[in-house]
This record gives C-alpha cells, structure tokens and sequence, in this order.
C-alpha cells in the first residue's frame, strides 16, 4: 500500500528540485580554440531589440507609449555598441544592408533549444562598414528586454506556444539574447548561445536599462571566453 504513495512523493520531490528537462544554452564549434582579443566585428544590432510590456515601461520610465519603443531600444543598441567598442580596440559594424542579405537559418542547441537568426552563406567573406575582412563577427539575433523573463519561453519549443500570465508587479529587470560567433574566414558558426540577464529593481530607469545592457554584454564576452574547446 505504500508503493503508490512513495511514488508519489518522488515525482513531487522531482519536481520541486528542478528535475525536468535540462537545457544545453551554448553550442561550440571544434574548432573553437580562441577567443576574439582585440578585433571584432558586429552585425544584427538595428533590428535585435524588442521592449517587452512597452505600455508598463512607458509609465514607469516616464515615455509615451507611442515612442517608448523607439527610445529604449535605441538607447539600449548603442549602450550595447559602447561596451563592446570598450573591449575591442579594433571594433567595426557590418552594414545593415549586409547583415539583411543573410539567410535565415535555425541553429540546434539541444534537444528543444533552436534559436534563428542571419547567417553569413558558405564561401561568402562579409566586409565591414570600412571595406576590411574581419576574422570574427559576433551576430546578435535578438535582444529582448523585459521584466523576469525566462529564455526557455522563447526559445524552447515545446513551451514558445505557452501565454504568460499578465503581470502586476516585477522583481527583475531582465534580457534574453541569442547570438552566433562567426568565423568569417572559414564561413562557420564557432560559438552560439542564449543568454539570460536578470537585474533586480524597484522602479526602473534608464540607469538600470543601461546597467542591464552593460551586464549583458559581459555575459556575452564570459560565455565566449568559456565555450572555448580546449
């Protein structure tokens, strides 16, 4: 008689210490040896970013909802292209134009982990803003911003489909990018991953946009230094 209720007790502990599904959120390349240092091109950022709840930020941040999306996601591109210009002397732009001309693909990361964005064809070199042949390119995908949100609800597909209860309050100020390091001498992703940021808040402000963009970008660089195969 005690059988059905151990059982039971097992798949409530299962759950309650996470023992669902695990997510692999980096792919690497075998070849991936070595990190970019001082040179790295960027592509994707006009069209990566999204505000989530834009009508709660546009009243919390003080913005008409008209042009709160506008603002934010502007402010937060070139907070975005500022902390990397900090890390990489040699910092260049791929062209918009450039960057929408790539196909769109699907990367696997895991079993129900995929995550699209504008790949580079095979046996194209991509040029900078400058006419120059970058070695690496760091493609960011998408760059959502919001309030405690979760990446396996954008990126896993057995949950994508699932509506999110409508919100009232919120701890966290968050962001979920996807991104792919490419080698543009070779044409192949060497490095993909999904990311997720959370930044604890009262109110928001732009202070904290900008500390949650800064944030992101050091995660961006920590993943890429750690997904190095060695």
């Amino acid at each position: 008689m005690r059988k059905p209720f151990v059982l039971v007790m097992l798949i409530l502990a299962c759950a309650l210490t996470g023992c669902g599904h695990s997510y692999h959120w980096t792919q690497s390349h075998p070849d991936y040896r070595q990190v970019p240092y001082g040179d790295l091109a960027i592509a994707g950022t006009e069209n990566a970013f999204v505000l989530t709840r834009a009508a709660w930020f546009a009243k919390k941040l003080e913005i008409s909802t008209d042009s709160v999306q506008l603002k934010v996601t502007s402010f937060c591109e070139q907070v975005f292209l500022d902390e990397l210009k900090r890390a990489y002397p040699s910092f260049t732009r791929i062209p918009k134009e450039i960057h929408k001309a790539f196909p769109e693909e699907s990367q696997k990361l895991d079993d129900r982990i995929f995550l699209k964005g504008h790949i580079p064809e095979q046996g194209v070199v991509v040029k900078d803003s400058e006419g120059k042949i970058p070695p690496r390119i760091l493609i960011l995908h998408e760059f959502f911003i919001g309030t405690d949100l979760k990446r396996e609800l954008f990126f896993d597909y057995a949950l994508i489909h699932n509506e999110s209860a409508d919100k009232k309050t919120s701890k966290n100020l968050s962001a979920v990018i996807s991104y792919t390091l490419w080698d543009n001498e070779k044409q192949r992703p060497l490095f993909s991953a999904v990311d997720e940021v959370q930044k604890s808040i009262i109110t928001p402000t732009m202070a904290d946009m900008e500390s949650l963009i800064r944030t992101s970008v050091q995660q961006i660089r920590k993943n890429m230094y750690a997904g190095v195969v060695r």
